[in-house]
């Protein structure tokens, strides 16, 4: 009788046991984290914060759980993104074109064009192109499309300047830190962008102005790594183009300095780059050289 009832009670237990895990059902697995890398074209502490609350937003609306990542230097991220680090990321033009094994954009700006512009003081006597011979020249890193190639290739080609022999370019690490360089009078000019140009103070805006704009082209991708999924880059598009829509995030943008928001794009949108690409990227091949 004793064995019986041991048993029954054996048996009990085991029963319980099951229906417990029956009705735990299966353990879910962690939703992944993606690496969102963006180009540290500031400062990072100051990327982080235009950045950080953009992308919480973003991760939020899309269900997409994003990580803000960014690298010391231009030229460090750019290595970075060629290998392949980042899950997505917001890169420079001229790079994002030549990986095009690895990356695909889905995004871009709303009316963004890539301008590069050169950045001298205020009260500099710089009138022309030709002018910069013998000039320091500071730029964010050899590589940089907007900020470096684009003002470079057009003192190359209008201006009649040999960049191995009539300039002396120096590698700020930031465009910040080249119109810092004008500021401090370590440079007579700087290479940037409109876009990060508009950023800075008001009152160290005020003591430089824009020397030199150069044709415009794309503006810079939001392109993701080609294995993440394509339900994935799908629901990120989709919140992206959504997010102006919403009053809450007007802060967000304007703080980006990209009030108009965002819109769906196609690799194809970058033709306009791919076309010139050898050019540029002999440009680039030779500031590097330097």
């Amino acid at each position: 009788m004793a064995r019986t009832q041991k048993a029954l009670f054996r048996s009990l237990v085991a029963s319980t046991v099951a229906v417990l895990t029956l009705s735990a059902g299966p353990a879910r697995a962690e939703e992944p984290v993606y690496e969102f890398g963006v180009l540290p074209q500031v400062a990072t502490g100051k990327l982080a914060e235009m950045w950080v609350p953009f992308l919480d937003k973003l991760s939020a609306s899309s269900g997409v759980k994003l990580k803000f990542v960014t690298a010391p230097s231009i030229s460090d991220f750019g290595t970075r993104a060629a290998a392949g680090t980042y899950a997505f990321y917001y890169h420079n033009t001229l790079a994002y074109v030549q990986q095009d094994d690895k990356y695909r954009a889905f995004a871009r700006e709303v009316g963004a064009r890539t301008k590069g512009v050169l950045v001298v003081a205020k009260d500099s006597k710089l009138s022309r192109l030709s002018d910069l011979k013998n000039a320091t020249v500071a730029i964010p890193s050899a590589g940089s499309f907007g900020a470096a190639v684009l003002p470079l290739f057009a003192l190359q080609t209008e201006g009649g300047l040999d960049l191995q022999k009539d300039v002396k370019v120096v590698v700020s690490g930031s465009h910040e830190a080249g119109y810092q360089a004008v500021l401090q009078g370590k440079a007579d000019a700087a290479g940037g962008l409109t876009r990060t140009f508009e950023l800075l103070p008001d009152a160290d805006r005020a003591r430089l102005r824009v020397f030199y704009t150069t044709k415009d082209y794309s503006p810079l991708p939001f392109a993701a790594r080609k294995d993440v999924p394509a339900d994935v880059v799908a629901k990120l598009q989709k919140a992206l183009v959504s997010f102006s829509k919403d009053p809450a995030n007007a802060a967000i943008l304007e703080a980006l300095n990209m009030k108009k928001g965002f819109e769906a794009a196609r690799p194809s949108d970058w033709d306009d780059v791919r076309h010139t690409r050898d050019e540029l990227v002999r440009v680039s091949k030779t500031l590097a050289a330097k």
